[in-house]
This record gives C-alpha cells, structure tokens and sequence, in this order.
C-alpha cells in the first residue's frame, strides 16, 4: 500500500491536501499498521495519522480524524474558556449540571458568532473579547430591554444582529 501523494476530491476549505500512506510494523505489535501522511490541509507541519484498519480508503480515514478534532477543539477551547478542568464538586450531578451548562454557553457563543459579519468562525473567547465583555447601558422597562452599547470598533457590527 505504497501510495504517492493523491489529492483528495472533496470540496473543502483547503482544496488541495496531499496524502501519501504506508504499511509500517511497530515494536510490541502483532501485524502491521497504516501511517497516513497529511499535507496541505492548512497547517504548516503535516499530520501523521496511524490507524489498524488497513481496508477504508485513505479519505474517509482522514475525514473521519477531521470530524475527531474539530470534537477535540471544541473541548480543549471549553477547558481553556470556560474553566472546564475546575470541575471539583464531589457530587456527580453536579459535575454533569456544570458539562451541561457548558457546553449550553458554548453553542449560544456559537450562534451569536454565526450572526456576527466577519466572527462567524471565532472561538467563545474572541467573541467573549470583543462583544461580551466591555459596557453598555441596559434599560428595562415593562417587557422591553434596552441595551445602549457605547462607540467601539465592534459594536457596530453587533449592532446589525437582529
């Protein structure tokens, strides 16, 4: 399974990623194991990728680790962000309350930066950074809520969020 490098036919953000792949033995396995060598996918050192299942095409297998890293990403920037790892409350239900409310925080994050031009692919701590915190005057009165943001180089921007 000597494969050169073979461009991927899938439309994404970086259209031309390079795959070379090979058998490889390893100390302390029986068999043999596949290493797939990513290139071209946006980073500047290519991924190496190992995997036991020798029979999915080399495409798929990539596809299926992109899936698993875009998970990753998204739990490392909620232990980063929102003080996952602080986690300490003996009582299990808490813990799953304190995942829950979470991971709620972070899809709202998510959904305000999908309406924000130019931020819809930023991290809850850029959004957090640039429109969350900082001031505004909030006005409620009867069932209306005012919010009153000062001049800023975002606020306009949050401003034509409906």
């Amino acid at each position: 399974m000597n494969a050169a490098f073979s461009i991927l036919s899938v439309p994404r953000k970086y259209p031309d990623p390079q795959i070379h792949q090979y058998l490889v033995s390893l100390n302390d396995y029986v068999g043999q194991v596949r290493q797939i060598i990513l290139r071209g996918n946006g980073r500047e050192e290519p991924a190496f990728l190992i995997t036991n299942d020798l029979e999915t095409p080399a495409e798929r297998v990539v596809s299926d680790y992109a899936r698993r890293w875009r998970v990753e990403n998204v739990i490392s920037e909620a232990v980063k962000f929102f003080n996952l790892n602080a986690l300490s409350s003996p009582i299990l239900v808490k813990v799953h309350f304190d995942v829950l409310m979470t991971m709620i925080a972070d899809t709202l994050y998510s959904m305000l930066a999908k309406h924000l031009r130019g931020f819809e692919q930023c991290d809850a701590r850029k959004i957090y950074r640039h429109f969350i915190r900082g001031k505004a005057a909030v006005d409620i009165t009867g069932g209306e809520v005012k919010v009153t943001y000062p001049r800023k180089a975002h606020n306009p921007i949050l401003r034509n969020v409906p």
